[in-house]
């Protein structure tokens, strides 16, 4: 665990990008909108609790809609992996206005039982290989952090809101005209 570096280097095996779920922010999906010009429908999926378990049932981003629950995530294939993956090139296609999980990613913020911050480490049994042969500054992944938190608490309000609306044939979908319009 490092409080100013941690030991790592990305060699882009992309197993982060092609075997994980990338859940966004709707200030992520701003972002990608505005940096490429995609309306998110053409990047965007909402996955029902049976077609992905590594997020609880008591998560506060879970939509609901006419007795059912979805949570939004970037578009993935099986076999490709996320939408903005260059399988050939390994790099992401959107590098610069990535998600900030996808920023923060194998990182794992370490905190004091008071919630003061301690430093951070690198994420176990990711599948990642975690290679240590170089460091990484603790600083921008912190500052990502913090603003990934802001953005969680304001992603958490529009779900709140979304979730109290109720209409014949609510969509997940739907839950993007709170927060982009669409042309």
């Amino acid at each position: 665990m490092g409080r100013y570096t941690v030991q790592f280097s990305c060699h882009q095996c992309v197993h982060c990008c092609t075997n994980l779920v990338v859940l966004p922010t709707p200030q992520d999906v701003i972002n990608i909108t505005k940096a490429t010009g995609l309306p998110p429908r053409q990047f965007l999926e909402f996955l029902a609790p049976e077609e992905i378990d590594e997020v609880a049932a008591s998560d506060p981003t879970w939509l609901r809609c006419n007795g059912r629950r979805y949570i939004m995530a970037l578009k993935r294939d099986t076999r490709r992996g996320c939408h903005f993956l260059d399988k050939r090139k390994k790099m992401c296609k959107i590098y610069e206005h990535r998600p900030i999980l996808c920023q923060l990613f194998p990182y794992k913020l370490q905190e004091t039982r008071n919630g003061e911050f301690r430093g951070f480490t690198l994420h176990k049994d990711t599948g990642c290989p975690l290679h240590r042969d170089d460091v990484a500054e603790t600083a921008p992944l912190y500052e990502a952090y913090l603003e990934d938190q802001e953005h969680q608490d304001d992603y958490q309000e529009l779900v709140r809101v979304f979730n109290q609306k109720r209409y014949a044939d609510k969509r997940p979908e739907d839950f993007l005209a709170m927060f982009v319009t669409e042309k």
